[in-house]
């Protein structure tokens, strides 16, 4: 078994864009079972060791609505580095929409060596979301795993 740590990796902010309901829900307007296409405007991440943005517009949201006030998400986004380097994140997650909040898991790829310690990341984003506004901001954790192998003895 091991026990886990966070350390702050940054601050991500999110301008959205047009929201698109591709399947309708079962209720009038966004209701349970709306599928929903989302776009980003643009996106930002900030922290002590990454500088970055969206490279380009190959950001793809979908979000699902699967209760009253629950929605499930799908992220995708390249990000460019204030340096030139090219970072691929990914991410799925949870919106509470009544309360504004986002839970996320993101992940990175990338083949650069200055950011390759994004490739052993596993994150997890606390976020607030102001629909009407467009924004969306989430701060990012890393996830450091601590061994406790005197757990597995007995």
């Amino acid at each position: 078994m091991a026990k886990a740590e966070l350390q702050e990796i940054g601050l991500m902010k999110i301008e959205l864009g047009e929201f698109i309901e591709v399947i309708s829900g079962e209720g009038d307007g966004i209701s349970k079972g709306s599928q929903l296409a989302i776009g980003i405007n643009a996106l930002s991440l900030k922290g002590e060791n990454i500088d970055a943005s969206m490279a380009m517009g190959d950001a793809s949201v979908s979000a699902t609505v699967i209760d009253e006030g629950l929605a499930t998400l799908e992220v995708s986004v390249t990000l460019r580095t204030d340096d030139g380097a090219f970072v691929r994140a990914t991410w799925s997650g949870r919106a509470y929409l009544g309360e504004g909040l986002v839970a996320t898991a993101p992940t990175f790829r990338t083949a650069d060596d200055r950011y390759k310690w994004l490739n052993r990341v596993q994150a997890v984003g606390a976020g607030e979301e102001d629909i009407a506004a467009g924004k969306l901001v989430y701060r990012l954790y890393d996830v450091k795993l601590i061994s406790e192998p005197e757990l597995l003895q007995g």
